[in-house]
C-alpha cells in the first residue's frame, strides 16, 4: 500500500489531519526534497507525528521508482510531498507505476504554492496563462523558456506565475531570476523585461517570514526581497481590484 501526502506549503503542520493519520498508519515513511527544499525542523516534526524516522530521497530515487515500490508492495508506505502531491508529474508517473503493480494507492491532497501564490498576490486565477520554471544557466546550458513564456503571456492578456530553480539544494534566489530574465533581454530585445516592468515576488510563502514584495523590477533589484525559496510574477493588465491588493506591497 502507497500513500502519496501532500505536506502543504509550509512546515509539517501543512498536513491535513488525514495525511497525519495515514503517517501514523505507515511502516516506512520516505520524504522527497528535490522539489522543494525540506528544512530539519520540519523533518523533525513529522517523526513526532510518525513515530518513526523519515528516509529523505532525492530526484533519482523518486524517479527512479524501486525502492518506493518495493517498500509498498510489503508494507504500508508513505511518500511525503511538498505542497500538493500531484502537481510534479514525477509523482503522476510514480502512480501509474504503482497500480500497474497492483498496489493500492491513497492520495492525500494539501495547499499548493500555486493556488496560494495566486491567492497571495491577490490576482485573478482564470487570468493566469501558463506557468514556468526559470532555470539557472550553466556552460552550454542556457534556458530561455521563461522569457518567452513570460512574453506570450503578456500578448494574451494574462499573468504569469514563475517558479524558480533548484539546484544541488540551493534556491534560486529572486534577484538571480531578474539578471538572467534581464540578460536574455539584452541578447532578445522583444521589450518583454524592461526596468519599468512590474513584477510581484514571493519569498517564503507559507511560513512565518514570508514577505510580498510588488514593484517595478528596477526598485525590487535595490530591495530586500526576503529569504528564498520564492515565486514570481508577471501580471498583466491590472483589475482595479488586484491593483488595490497589490499596492499593499508596493516599493
Amino acid at each position: 500500500m502507497l500513500y502519496l501526502i501532500g505536506i502543504g506549503i509550509g512546515n509539517e503542520k501543512g498536513l491535513t489531519l488525514e495525511g497525519a493519520e495515514a503517517l501514523k498508519k505507515c511502516k516506512i515513511v520516505f520524504l522527497e526534497d528535490y522539489t522543494n527544499l525540506v528544512e530539519k525542523e520540519t523533518v523533525t516534526g513529522i517523526e513526532k507525528i510518525a513515530g518513526r524516522k523519515v528516509e529523505i530521497l532525492g530526484r533519482e530515487a523518486v524517479e527512479g521508482e524501486k525502492k518506493i515500490l518495493q517498500a509498498a508492495e510489503k508494507e504500508k508506505t508513505a511518500l511525503l510531498v511538498s505542497g500538493d502531491p500531484l502537481i510534479a508529474t514525477t509523482h503522476v508517473s510514480l502512480v501509474l507505476s504503482a497500480r500497474k503493480k497492483g498496489i493500492w494507492v491513497k492520495i492525500i491532497h494539501a495547499s499548493s504554492i500555486l493556488s496560494c501564490a495566486i491567492g497571495e498576490s491577490g490576482l485573478q486565477a482564470y487570468k493566469f496563462g501558463k506557468s514556468v520554471t526559470l532555470a539557472g544557466w550553466s556552460r552550454g546550458y542556457e534556458p530561455k523558456d521563461a522569457y518567452f513564456v513570460i512574453e506570450e503571456n503578456k500578448k494574451r492578456g494574462l499573468h504569469t506565475l514563475v517558479f524558480l530553480d533548484i539546484k544541488e539544494g540551493k534556491c534560486m534566489e529572486a534577484k538571480e531570476a531578474v539578471e538572467l530574465l534581464e540578460e536574455t533581454e539584452r541578447r532578445k530585445k522583444k521589450g518583454v523585461i524592461a526596468s519599468e516592468t512590474q513584477m510581484v515576488a514571493i519569498s517564503s510563502l507559507g511560513r512565518k517570514e514570508q514577505k510580498i514584495s510588488f514593484g517595478e523590477i528596477e526598485k525590487l533589484k535595490k530591495a530586500e526581497l526576503g529569504k528564498s525559496p520564492s515565486i514570481l510574477i508577471f501580471p498583466a493588465k491590472l483589475h482595479f481590484l488586484e491593483e488595490e491588493w497589490l499596492n499593499y506591497f508596493k516599493l
